[in-house]
């Protein structure tokens, strides 16, 4: 059966009724994906595309999200049933769904600012950044007179890697942003922020275009820009084939972790840092890679206290998405001499902040020291072996005494380049590793740097 919206209406529904719902969802996603099966644009075939999803939402959800597709299956003009389940689907982080639907509530009542604003969140949720700063920019008067709308264009229009957009944008929303008497608190912080997210990317970007291409490939660079983190390594795997710097499906090795141990030495040298300490986390991977970065950097390795330390020192996580919540929250701040390195950061979500130098951004990985898929050689087929043996101080040990190939840090002096300018910001856009004091920023997972992703 060819591939059609009526081939995946009939598996999806063979799939309900084989008591499949998730399988049925898999399959019939696509067709409700933004921007939408053009089947869909047809009245009839919105509303039994979207019946179809009901059933597949009473089944995997709730039936209450159900009713509300219902709702908005029924009539395709009604803008509030439309909206009410945007609003829902984003809530489930369904946002590819949620785009297709406000896009239909958007052309039915283009100058509804609530609309447009959920529409584009929602279009920025599936990192479909440009086609939110078109819809922005199809609308002016809204963007002229409404600070949130004013915000998510300069915001989506920078994640496109538009830098000039924002810059005449600025303005006229640090205007909008200005807080009065009536405002409430939270809203005048909420404004505070927005705007100095702006103003911060802008100066990031003015601090390194000299050196750095801010190109559609230059994910370093803008790395720097949105989030103030230093990225250390690129993936050298099709780069030109639309991973661009990132990778896909990873076994991470101890040659990569020795790598970001030499680039975190040389980072520390270039901008004459030397913590006192490392700082070793509970996890046994984080542990291996703390011991093995105190033993080549010639510092004492002390554990992490359990509840925190305001101590300067470098804390080294093998990857801070993977530590316990609790732990995590620890390193929210920043603190005087205190930096964090994250080896291994996923870039297809967002970990809870950014830290201060990362080495790699992976969609799926595996430690050097964890279960694995190894090739058996007698039948050629994949099995999954079991963690590495060995204490943590005995693989750090070897870890650290490892040598490099002359080749694998070969980039260093064009990280070292951007270093130097990114270590010309002042004031509140200085980048994660310059910091002293206050949050840290938010990790976005996107850039204007695209990678291909895979299920």
């Amino acid at each position: 059966m060819s591939e059609t919206y009526d081939s995946h209406r009939v598996q999806a529904l063979e799939a309900l009724i084989a008591q499949e719902p998730r399988k049925a969802f898999g399959i019939f996603r696509g067709a409700l994906r933004y921007p939408g099966a053009p089947e869909l644009k047809d009245r009839v075939r919105w509303t039994e595309a979207w019946e179809v999803f009901a059933r597949i939402a009473a089944a995997i959800s709730s039936e209450e999200l159900a009713a509300i597709v219902r709702k908005a299956a029924q009539d395709p003009d009604d803008v509030q049933a439309l909206y009410d389940l945007g609003f829902q689907l984003i809530e489930q982080s369904l946002h590819d769904l949620a785009a297709t639907v406000l896009a239909r509530a958007h052309a039915c009542l283009p100058g509804h600012v609530g609309i447009l604003e959920e529409l584009s969140s929602a279009l920025e949720g599936m990192d479909a950044h440009s086609e939110a700063a078109r819809f922005l920019q199809a609308a002016p008067e809204l963007v002229q007179e409404h600070a949130m709308l004013r915000y998510l264009y300069a915001f989506n229009s920078i994640m496109s890697g538009d830098l000039d957009t924002p810059r005449q944008l600025l303005p006229r929303l640090a205007v909008l942003c200005t807080p009065t008497e009536e405002t409430p608190p939270d809203k005048a912080q909420l404004f505070e922020t927005l705007v100095g997210r702006i103003r911060e990317f802008l100066a990031r970007a003015d601090a390194v275009r000299a050196v750095s291409p801010l190109d559609d490939q230059d994910l370093r660079g803008w790395q720097f820009v949105i989030t103030g983190s230093v990225l250390l390594r690129l993936s050298p795997y099709g780069f030109d084939e639309g991973m661009n710097g990132r990778y896909a499906y990873l076994q991470d090795s101890e040659h990569s972790c020795l790598e970001g141990i030499r680039c975190v030495e040389a980072v520390l040298a270039h901008t004459d840092r030397r913590p006192p300490r490392v700082f070793i986390l509970p996890d046994r991977d984080s542990a291996i890679l703390g011991h093995a970065t105190a033993r080549v950097l010639g510092l004492p390795a002390e554990p992490w206290p359990e509840h925190g330390s305001d101590a300067p020192g470098l804390v080294v996580a093998y990857d801070l998405s993977m530590l316990e919540p609790e732990l995590t929250a620890q390193f929210r701040r920043h603190r005087p001499g205190q930096l964090l390195w994250s080896h291994a950061v996923p870039w297809t979500e967002s970990p809870p902040f950014s830290p201060d130098l990362t080495t790699l951004l992976y969609q799926m990985n595996t430690s050097p020291w964890g279960a694995r898929l190894r090739v058996v050689p007698d039948t050629q087929q994949t099995e999954k072996a079991a963690p590495e043996e060995g204490s943590v101080e005995s693989l750090a040990a070897r870890l650290a005494s490892m040598k490099l190939e002359a080749e694998a840090l070969k980039d260093l002096p064009e990280l070292l380049r951007l270093l130097g300018a990114m270590a010309s910001v002042q004031g509140a856009a200085v980048g994660g590793l310059f910091r002293e004091s206050g949050l840290r920023r938010r990790h976005f997972s996107d850039s204007p740097v695209k990678s291909s992703r895979f299920l």
